[in-house]
């Protein structure tokens, strides 16, 4: 059985079919701005700052 690449190369399009510029900048600079918020919360989290608040 072939092996097949997880994603074909090409040069118009990024590696998730979106194409280079500021639409692939922006969404980077969204999904870098989640990851950033979730680092916070679970940071703020284990420093005791925000109350564990389950029923």
């Amino acid at each position: 059985m072939a092996e097949l690449p997880v994603h074909s190369d090409t040069s118009d399009t990024g590696e998730d079919g979106v194409p280079p510029g500021p639409g692939r900048r922006a969404k980077a600079l969204w999904i870098a701005a989640g990851v950033v918020l979730v680092a916070l919360v679970a940071v703020l989290h284990l420093t005791g700052v925000i109350a564990e608040s389950h029923g």
